[in-house]
């Protein structure tokens, strides 16, 4: 999820982690047992932008919208 996300856009989870100042295991685990809040997206996000990839929050929701149009 978050972490191929980061790795596609060219950037390693611990440099995000670094930039973030959290540890990388936080990014790894982010959003899997709960919904990310938007204080925590636009932390992301605002690393991101520091390390030179443009992100908002907006760009990571998808990530974690769990909506599946075929779900019964």
């Amino acid at each position: 999820m978050l972490t191929e996300y980061i790795k596609g856009k060219g950037l390693t989870v611990p440099l995000v982690a670094q930039q973030m100042g959290v540890r990388k295991q936080w990014l790894y685990d982010f959003g899997k047992a709960n919904t990310p809040t938007a204080k925590s997206l636009n932390k992301v996000a605002t690393a991101m932008t520091e390390l030179g990839v443009p992100t908002t929050p907006l760009d990571l929701v998808p990530l974690f919208d769990t909506y599946r149009g075929d779900a019964q």
